[in-house]
């Protein structure tokens, strides 16, 4: 089901006696009209279901979306743009209705649906910025972008996530995306370019390592991203992107610490820091290569005074002005 554009989610406080400076998002974001940026909903948590995860993230896309809109827009944002109504557009979301019971064949049915919006939105030269729902996001993410492109180009998919989502499953979950996008390339003789950034020793069985090693995924592990100088994590992200055409990049927000990060279906015990994640986000995005983002598994009914949606409205934020100041 498509839910088309609300308004209403985009409230927030006015500054009546400050300069033509004082803006918000929630003033400036319209429906979607080819703006450069186009946000779209993916309120779903049937894979999480079937993953035996917490339900609750279908919630979540509108929820962000009210938080982001109360955010101020930035003063680099207004000096480089002189029309803010002309940048963010918002395109809805797309809804699995499931009542939260398993059903068989309403997720694949949502992710083709959620799909196709992606595809519509990359041949309209706009970026989509997705807001999940539950992991099983990403395929429908990919197979958006994969059918975007009139020449098959090699697509990287950066990860970053506390788990590797290559599950085997006798159904599509939260846990199979990446697993089921292997499968999909291998099929069409295709190279499978995938890059984790954030992925935990105690969240991922040895099954899941050797499956990664066998399928020649490029790891940055939760310990490296803590340990190791960024200056040399860059190194390693851009030596994968150096490989590929363009980009899809996917944050699992169970990659950020607990206290951080309390909203998800799997909290992290260690996880990583905001500002790694901001850093990381904005340098994979300054690439220039990255041509649809999503944001998965946050967890309304897990969040500890609204914390949980400060922090995603505040990366998303970051990746708005990121793409839009990129060049």
């Amino acid at each position: 089901m498509k839910i088309p554009f609300n308004s209403n989610l985009y409230q927030g406080r006015a500054e009546p006696y400050e300069n033509d400076l004082a803006h918000y998002y929630y003033q400036h974001i319209k429906h979607y009209a080819n703006q450069p940026i186009c946000l779209i909903g993916f309120a779903c948590d049937q894979g999480v279901n079937r993953n035996q995860g917490r339900i609750g993230a279908k919630n979540a896309p509108d929820m962000i979306k009210n938080a982001f809109g109360k955010l101020p827009i930035s003063w680099q944002l207004q000096k480089s743009f002189q029309d803010l109504d002309k940048l963010i557009g918002d395109k809805g979301n797309v809804t699995c209705d499931d009542n939260n019971a398993i059903i068989e064949g309403i997720l694949e049915t949502t992710q083709d649906n959620y799909a196709k919006e992606i595809t519509a939105i990359i041949q309209n030269n706009s970026l989509p910025i997705a807001i999940g729902g539950g992991h099983e996001i990403a395929f429908g993410s990919f197979m958006g972008l994969y059918n975007a492109l009139s020449d098959k180009k090699n697509i990287g998919i950066i990860n970053l996530d506390a788990h590797f989502d290559l599950r085997n499953d006798k159904y599509a979950t939260s846990g199979t995306p990446f697993c089921q996008i292997a499968e999909f390339l291998k099929e069409k003789n295709e190279t499978f370019h995938y890059l984790t950034i954030g992925i935990s020793d105690f969240g991922n069985t040895a099954s899941l390592f050797k499956k990664a090693e066998n399928l020649g995924v490029t790891i940055i592990s939760e310990s490296d991203c803590c340990h190791l100088s960024f200056d040399k994590i860059q190194n390693q992200i851009d030596d994968f992107m150096n490989k590929v055409d363009c980009i899809y990049l996917t944050l699992d927000l169970d990659c950020l610490q607990a206290g951080f990060m309390p909203a998800v279906s799997a909290v992290n015990a260690k996880g990583l820091t905001l500002d790694f994640v901001e850093n990381t986000l904005a340098h994979i995005i300054k690439s220039g290569k990255v041509k649809v983002i999503d944001i998965a598994e946050f967890n309304p009914n897990y969040d500890i005074d609204g914390r949980g949606a400060k922090v995603t409205a505040r990366l998303l934020a970051g990746m708005v002005q990121n793409v839009l100041l990129k060049e």
